[in-house]
């Protein structure tokens, strides 16, 4: 048998263990919001671990789960969450690291994705609670760029828009969880319209200045020749 060919065996092999922690396409697990559905970890998502007693704790932080179901751990390295529901993973985390910690009281919270594109002040896409409110999500990303961002909020999935406004959403305060939102979905806003003035002196101004402090170093350094 040739190289060639051992190596394509190999790495089917690795393809499909490396697949095994989860079952199912992945639009199927997408739709699925969270540990709210069978109370177990989805391909794709995050979960959050948190010591509420021990602040400081190497453990408190998001782990993302990636799409064979594995996240990777401090000391224990990757770990595939798919082979346990949420308090099964809860009490592995309190055994394995009890010489670790302080406290017992460990708290896993399982996390949707979730972007923010367009006219946010820090767009991109968040890990956030299915059981937090819109407000809460639009939080993490620092608001809108203006006020008129938040009439012009669209939710999008899959490239289909699902809701143009809102504002009623917003407030009602309900959980995403309530009002439907599935990990992978999308908030869009219109970025902010700046005018003429205002790229003119953020932008171009700064540059031009360095420039005319360039040229006139070099202009400088050639009287002083």
């Amino acid at each position: 048998m040739s190289a060639k060919k051992i190596l394509v065996i190999l790495t089917a092999i690795s393809m499909s263990i490396g697949g095994a922690g989860c079952t199912g396409t992945l639009s199927e697990k997408s739709a699925m919001p969270g540990s709210l559905e069978g109370n177990r970890f989805v391909c794709g998502d995050a979960l959050r671990i948190s010591l509420a007693l021990d602040t400081l704790s190497f453990l408190n932080g998001v782990y993302p789960i990636d799409y064979s179901g594995y996240v990777v751990l401090p000391v224990q390295g990757r770990v595939n969450v798919m082979e346990f529901t949420v308090p099964e993973f809860t009490e592995w985390v309190q055994k394995t690291y009890e010489q670790y910690i302080r406290f017992p009281e460990v708290m896993v919270t399982p996390l949707i994705r979730v972007s923010l594109l367009g006219g946010f002040k820090a767009p991109g896409m968040y890990y956030v609670e299915p059981q937090r409110s819109i407000w809460d999500l639009i939080s993490l990303a620092g608001g809108t760029n203006h006020e008129k961002g938040l009439r012009k909020l669209r939710w999008e999935r899959n490239r289909q828009v699902i809701q143009y406004d809102l504002i009623p959403m917003l407030q009602s305060g309900q959980s995403l969880y309530a009002l439907g939102f599935r990990s992978g979905d999308q908030i869009w806003t219109p970025t902010e319209n700046r005018s003429i003035r205002d790229i003119l002196v953020r932008e171009v101004l700064p540059f031009a200045t360095f420039a005319l402090s360039l040229y006139l170093g070099i202009m400088t350094l050639k009287n002083d020749n």
